[in-house]
């Protein structure tokens, strides 16, 4: 597919977005039912845009990550979410990584569970530090690499948090073994599962705390496959976030270009305020900046540097959470009050800037990933 016929798909998804999934989440204070979840992830199968395809003609979201073409699909329909609902687009973003990988290593979920598939791709901390960036690379790993790895990976040790949608039923993780990083497939059922009461974003999903409990299924592959297979997630991982950051920070910059319009102070109109201006023009120039970031990385996913991804992504997420908080500022006292919407978009940008490990560790990550 060439991008003539990108084009017409991603005008589809964007409709798909503003017509059902911002409709049903436009009211800020009050988050979408898990019924109403459920419509819409049944209705975004139903358009391809989350595709159940057990074979190669699928073309939903991360069904295909070996062309610019689709790369530049994955990206914009994850861009079009986010404007939309950024906990929305999490959960498809989760769920079309789980379907793949769970193609990629012949899992079979059933009927039931296809829906409700998650993915989890750290252990119960970080990035692994340094020791999983040597593994990934095929460095030696010296014993206290493999003691790193094994307690980060550890799931009948430690507990290990995942957002998802309320009722998920499948859950695809790694767990070092024998020196080696294994899939498991397991069960809501299965796990020891405990639900967060507290959450800071994504109010339309839940956290939980899952231990490893009986497994439904294992996969290993040899050391190459392994290395390639986690490789390949963590970049899809990090691309993904970052478009549905950026799309959450685009409906932010309407929210607060409408607000400056129409509010007056001094009978002048805020946006014609100095202050007001240098905060608008942050929020744009985070945006040109991430504009380039996402062309970057509209290429097959496998002539990406997953070191360069993970430094797009630690300074991404800085500037889009700081250009959020902006967002609010505009609005003055009423951004921090739910039915503006603006503070939504500030913890659900902080929520995608904490999963997988969040960006914290990404410096130690590095330092390994550059050793010679």
């Amino acid at each position: 597919m060439n991008t003539e016929d990108i084009l017409p798909l991603l005008d589809e998804v964007g409709r798909f977005a503003k017509e059902r999934v911002w409709v049903s989440a436009e009211r800020p204070e009050h988050p979408v039912s898990t019924q109403c979840l459920e419509t819409l992830t049944k209705e975004a199968v139903e358009l391809g845009i989350i595709s159940l395809s057990t074979s190669e003609d699928g073309f939903g979201i991360w069904d295909h990550t070996d062309t610019a073409e689709t790369m530049f699909f994955n990206i914009g329909g994850l861009r079009h979410l986010g404007r939309a609902n950024p906990g929305i687009a999490f959960s498809w973003h989760r769920s079309g990584l789980a379907h793949g990988l769970a193609k990629q290593l012949g899992f079979t979920l059933n009927q039931e569970h296809l829906l409700a598939s998650t993915l989890s791709i750290v252990g119960h901390y970080g990035l692994g530090r340094y020791s999983l960036a040597r593994w990934i690379k095929g460095s030696v790993m010296p014993p206290e690499d493999q003691n790193t790895l094994s307690d980060w990976l550890c799931r009948q040790r430690h507990v290990s948090p995942i957002v998802a949608a309320e009722g998920w039923q499948s859950l695809i993780w790694p767990e070092w073994c024998d020196g080696q990083i294994v899939w498991r497939l397991s069960t809501s059922a299965e796990a020891v599962v405990t639900r967060c009461e507290a959450q800071h974003g994504f109010d339309e999903l839940s956290s939980y705390l899952v231990q490893g409990g009986a497994y439904a299924q294992t996969r290993s592959l040899d050391a190459a496959g392994s290395r390639n297979i986690y490789e390949r997630l963590l970049k899809a991982e990090c691309i993904g976030l970052m478009a549905i950051a950026v799309g959450a920070l685009e409906r932010g910059q309407t929210l607060a270009v409408e607000y400056a319009a129409i509010r007056k102070q001094g009978s002048k109109r805020i946006d014609h305020h100095p202050a007001v201006q240098f905060m608008l023009g942050e929020v744009e120039m985070t945006l040109q900046h991430a504009e380039a970031v996402l062309s970057m990385l509209t290429r097959p996913l496998d002539e990406l540097d997953l070191g360069v991804v993970l430094s797009m992504r630690a300074r991404l997420h800085e500037s889009l959470c700081q250009a959020a908080n902006h967002v609010v500022q505009v609005h003055g006292g009423i951004g921090y009050m739910r039915e503006c919407g603006a503070e939504k978009i500030v913890r659900d940008l902080n929520m995608l800037k904490l999963q997988s490990g969040g960006t914290r560790e990404i410096p130690l990550f590095l330092a390994a990933w550059m050793e010679k």
